[in-house]
């Protein structure tokens, strides 16, 4: 179980680099979208993110995120 957790933790971790690393071309294809990534692959698009959802055959292990080029706001 913890060897299988450690390797999805990874994935999900490699997902996120992809993204950060290509977020350019993602901005001109996919600006003001949610996208879903999966081994390094946009596998699915979409404005609404409960549409994205619903298009997913494994939404739990797979890497969300909205492609913006709006500056992220924290709250402190």
């Amino acid at each position: 179980m913890c060897g299988q957790l450690t390797d999805e933790l990874l994935a999900s971790e490699a997902n996120y680099l992809w993204i950060n690393e290509n977020m350019d071309a993602l901005l001109e294809k996919y600006l003001n979208q949610w996208i879903a990534v999966k081994n390094s692959r946009v596998i699915a698009s979409d404005s609404d993110l409960d549409k994205l959802i619903s298009k997913l055959p494994d939404p739990n292990h797979t890497c969300v995120e909205f492609i913006t080029d709006e500056p992220l706001g924290m709250i402190l």
